[in-house]
């Protein structure tokens, strides 16, 4: 099969650009706090429109332009080849410091307006992780990302740039990806970063005995589900390998051109088997962790905190200014502006429900930042079981919501109301296109469930609405939801909540009748949005008990099609039919909130408003 030539990642601005180039995002909320039903009809009544621009239109006036989602392979180069510039940038500092007036303790010339190297310290809270170990225990704390460096990383944009990978070739039709590794990388005990490091990683993430949550990512890859679920027992047969020790090949069940994203999202770190082997699963407690990015553990206080700072033996081209990062732990969310207040943090994400004291707070308000969120909230149903077997129920929940009340008014304008799964900021958004569907309707979904033989909500049994450890404005926004659920369809409606842990489990065993609840993209392709979260599965293995053989066909193709153009359409035909067979009643997708201190600097968002390896790269403190 011919090879195309090698990919070099691309930098895009991305590696020069000047360090603080994120805008500051904002927008003017509403002026009630926790706002409920009897606040928008009192808007209502004095007729005042509650309309909301589009969601992309909303998301447009908070950003410098889209997020356009990483181009699919093509069959040609998707990057321009900058080798030159990537060899520069794993020795040069980021631009716009030449002028640097101090160097930090692994020899990077800090900015020119940086304070001092003692006081680059960042503070942010994280839950406390019950391990550091990846291949187990993704998603268990922010902490877990720092001291590992994926194949490949994400930028502010979450497009994919060399990681621990410089560059990779990949095949016509994208069945076999060649990453090259970074000559010279080391771990943080001095041994080489080898091929055959993310060989044992792979494995060791697919193996069942391990039980990862999100081995499902990696199923494209040769004999990868079959081993996750016991199928195969010899690991050996996984389509990963190590060429020579700088040389990883994976071979894949199907074209995956989105691969890209799925090898710069968590778990695609290398393991270092002598110390798994020698610790077990204690391996990445403090005394025994190695690791392989810019920064290393250096403290771990359990109920108190975590540390990192810089590891000289990282070679890479993300090399940080700071010269601590500092996690104290948090374990509830009334902790965090309060922490912020103290000066105990230098970032922290807020609730809708901290707005009004934060906006006429002479300090924080100028601190505040808002950011697209990335993220859908959604009303599901238990759609193989009556009423919501009865397409006519859903589709009347679907109209009865009034989505543009819920963003502004109890969510203060902190949301766009949401048509479709896809958020806006993708290249394949297409609500707009899909809000005739779902767009509120009261009059046709009282018809409807007239029509279904529950005139009034009479006959309708009582419903149980679960939420998932919500936030005080999620939960607002679910008792939102009830009152118009009972003004316009006459259905009663319990809010009921549940910790995560025990929500996910219910959850997957599909025992909740019906339920609030939120998917945030883990990268920027439909499949992750699509695919992942609303095809088909056995119970135990899916979110949802919806299943559409056309829906299945269609992200099946589309998550194989190497055209951009084909692949878009597919996607686009397969969220129509998600839409419009009401699997879901799609409701908003949020802002994130931010709290952040005027003097840092380099600061990139995501969801969380946090970008990894790439971010901790960037960010310093000016000078006071």
């Amino acid at each position: 099969m011919r090879i195309t030539r090698s990919k070099v990642m691309g930098l895009s601005d991305s590696m020069g650009m000047t360090p603080d180039r994120t805008p500051k995002l904002t927008e003017t909320p509403c002026n009630q706090v926790g706002a409920g039903m009897a606040d928008v009809k009192q808007i209502q009544a004095a007729g005042q429109s509650l309309d909301l621009p589009s969601p992309a239109g909303l998301y447009s006036t908070l950003t410098d332009g889209r997020y356009d989602s990483y181009p699919p392979y093509t069959g040609t180069s998707m990057h321009k080849a900058l080798s030159v510039l990537l060899l520069a940038a794993c020795v040069l500092p980021p631009a716009g410091i030449s002028h640097a007036q101090y160097t930090n303790s692994v020899g990077v010339a800090l900015p020119a307006d940086a304070a001092p190297p003692d006081q680059q310290v960042f503070r942010v809270m994280s839950p406390e992780p019950r391990s550091l170990d990846i291949q187990i225990n993704l998603y268990d704390g922010e902490s877990t990302l720092l001291p590992f460096e994926t194949l490949l990383i994400r930028d502010e944009l979450w497009q994919p740039i060399p990681g621990a990978a410089t560059h990779y070739d990949v095949s016509d039709d994208a069945m076999e990806w060649t990453f090259h590794l970074r000559p010279g990388a080391r771990w943080s005990d001095g041994r080489p970063v080898t091929a055959h490091d993310f060989v044992f990683a792979f494995r060791r993430m697919l193996d069942p005995a391990n039980a990862n949550p999100y081995a499902f990512f990696y199923y494209d890859i040769r004999n990868a589900k079959a081993i996750s679920l016991g199928e195969i027992t010899d690991l050996t047969r996984l389509g990963v390998r190590a060429v020579d020790d700088l040389t990883l090949r994976v071979d894949m069940e199907r074209s995956a051109p989105h691969f890209p994203h799925v090898v710069s999202f968590g778990l695609a770190y290398p393991a270092p088997r002598w110390a798994v082997e020698k610790h077990g699963r204690k391996w990445t407690e403090v005394d025994n962790i190695v690791s392989n990015s810019g920064f290393r553990m250096s403290e771990w206080t359990t109920g108190s905190h975590m540390t990192f700072v810089p590891d000289p033996m990282y070679n890479g081209p993300h090399k940080p200014l700071l010269e601590k990062v500092i996690h104290p732990f948090r374990y509830a969310a009334a902790q965090t502006v309060l922490a912020y207040e103290n000066d105990e943090v230098d970032v922290e994400t807020v609730d809708i429900s901290d707005m009004d004291r934060i906006e006429r707070h002479p300090v924080l308000s100028r601190e505040l930042v808002k950011m697209p969120g990335r993220t859908t909230w959604y009303l599901f149903f238990k759609v193989a079981e009556p009423p919501f077997n009865d397409i006519r129920v859903r589709e009347a929940f679907a109209r009865a919501l009034d989505r543009d009340a819920i963003c502004r008014v109890v969510l203060r304008g902190a949301a766009a109301p949401a048509y479709s799964m896809m958020p806006p900021d993708f290249r394949e958004y297409n609500g707009d296109a899909m809000k005739p569907y779902q767009d509120f309707d009261p009059a046709r979904a009282k018809a409807l469930m007239r029509e279904a033989g529950y005139p009034n909500g009479r006959g309708f049994p009582r419903q149980e609405m679960w939420l998932r450890a919500p936030t005080p404005s999620m939960k607002m926004a679910g008792e939102a939801i009830q009152s118009m659920l009972l003004e316009h369809l006459g259905v009663d409606v319990t809010v009921r909540t549940l910790d995560r842990t025990a929500y996910m489990s219910k959850l997957y065993n599909w025992e909740m009748d019906f339920g609030f609840l939120r998917f945030v993209a883990d990268y920027m392709d439909p499949r992750n949005m699509l695919d992942m979260t609303w095809h088909s599965q056995p119970k135990g293995a899916g979110r949802h008990d919806w299943a559409q053989p056309e829906f299945d066909a269609l992200v099946e193709q589309a998550g194989a099609e190497l055209d951009p153009v084909i692949r878009t359409d597919l996607y686009r035909q397969a969220e129509e039919i998600l839409v419009r067979d009401y699997a879901a009643a799609f409701v908003f997708h949020p802002l994130t909130l931010q709290l952040r201190k005027s003097n840092l600097k380099g600061y990139s968002r995501d969801y969380d408003g946090i970008v990894g390896a790439l971010m901790y790269s960037r960010l310093y403190k000016t000078r006071e």
